[in-house]
């Protein structure tokens, strides 16, 4: 009876401390299981945050993206607000000239008709360069800010024209071209087709890096000038003053800033210039610190002596030119627009002033001038008012011919 009474007892302690130690266990699972639980749970959320944190940083750079396209868009909308009133003067004018050509006789008509495609010139050539823009270094063609918008005609050798179809590609500035690099002038002479060579032989950066000079150090320069004065013989060539001055930006190849410099010579007209003799002009040369050979390549003395004679009228002359060009056979020509233009200096005995009247006539390219015959030289003779057997056909179809067969790409 002791020996059962005993047993159940140590049954009964051996029973509570087997529950004991389960319950203990129980706890320590438990707790354990929390623990895991938490720290899974917060390596959950961690991520969670990482995602919300990269979607975030995503958003801001999209946000950051998407100011910059509006500021791109606002700017490019401010820069071509020039240019829509500029086509739609144009776009008047082109109007006004075929309501004008409606009441001319019919066998006028005939002849003109097939200048009919030169109209939208003006828009093609700037949407055929605007669309190469993309292959100019981002340090010459910055568009992210609005850019300071220069007179680039200043540059000798800078047209209206050919600064329209800079401009179309992102180019305004003096200081953009003067950060041209060869990849550039490359590209440039292939985009604006007449250009071929005319960037490194009118030197455009070296008369943009003068341009970008402070107003002082242009002072400094005329005044250099200035004390070279007595070096020119104005006993020979006349004096003049600023009451008398000629435009001489007229003169095709003469730019604003190097007309600024002849007339802190003492050159004001087309007089003085037209008597320019070699002494002369190595001495104007020299006092306007101007490239050797550039006054005699340009023909100063010549297109000067011209416009002495026509009495300045250089655009009415070129006006009356254009207003005869149906005189021109252009079937046999082949009509060619404006943006597809070879440079004809690159013919020996065509010039700046001869070049600039041959575009009048639409005349723009080597093929074109290979296929001139002699009653179209008479022709061209009459409608530009110079003497007789001042156009050597042979000479210039010959050239042109030959820079036509040589050409390494083909319009």
């Amino acid at each position: 009876m002791i020996i059962m009474n005993i047993t159940e007892i140590l049954f009964t302690q051996t029973k509570n401390e087997i529950i004991i130690q389960i319950i203990a266990l129980l706890f320590v699972a438990g707790v354990f299981g929390y623990v895991i639980a938490l720290f899974y749970s917060k390596s959950i959320q961690l991520k969670k945050m990482q995602v919300i944190k990269a979607d975030k940083a995503e958003m801001i750079n999209k946000m950051i993206n998407l100011k910059s396209d509006k500021r791109k868009l606002h700017n490019n909308i401010r820069e071509k607000e020039p240019k829509i009133d500029f086509l739609y003067k144009e776009l008047h004018i082109a109007t006004h000239n075929e309501v004008q050509l409606a009441h001319k006789p019919n066998y006028i008509i005939s002849q003109t008709i097939i200048s009919k495609p030169i109209i939208n010139q003006t828009d093609a050539a700037l949407e055929y360069v605007a669309q190469r823009k993309y292959l100019l270094n981002s340090s010459s063609s910055d568009i992210d800010v609005l850019p300071v918008r220069d007179d680039l005609k200043m540059i000798s050798g800078i047209s209206s024209f050919i600064e329209d179809r800079l401009n179309e590609l992102d180019i305004y500035s003096f200081k953009q071209i003067y950060q041209f690099s060869m990849h550039d002038i490359n590209c440039i002479n292939e985009d604006i087709e007449c250009l071929s060579g005319r960037i490194e032989r009118d030197n455009w950066v070296a008369q943009a890096i003068e341009l970008s000079l402070t107003d002082n150090q242009k002072n400094d320069v005329l005044k250099r000038i200035q004390d070279k004065k007595n070096d020119i013989d104005y006993n020979r060539i006349g004096f003049a003053s600023i009451a008398d001055a000629d435009d001489l930006t007229t003169i095709s190849g003469l730019g604003g800033w190097i007309k600024i410099k002849l007339n802190a010579l003492g050159l004001f007209t087309f007089k003085q210039i037209s008597n320019l003799t070699e002494i002369d002009i190595n001495s104007v040369t020299e006092a306007i610190e101007y490239y050797h050979g550039r006054i005699d390549r340009d023909e100063w003395v010549l297109q000067a002596k011209e416009l002495v004679k026509i009495e300045g009228g250089k655009y009415e002359l070129l006006s009356r030119i254009e207003d005869r060009k149906a005189r021109i056979y252009y079937k046999r020509l082949g009509i060619v627009p404006n943006y597809q233009a070879d440079n004809l200096t690159r013919i020996k005995g065509i010039g700046l002033w001869v070049e600039e009247r041959l575009n009048r006539l639409d005349i723009y390219t080597f093929e074109q001038i290979s296929k001139l015959t002699p009653t179209d030289v008479d022709t061209i003779t009459e409608l530009f008012e110079v003497e007789p057997k001042c156009i050597d056909r042979i000479n210039w179809v010959r050239q042109a011919r030959s820079f036509e067969k040589n050409s390494c790409v083909q319009f």
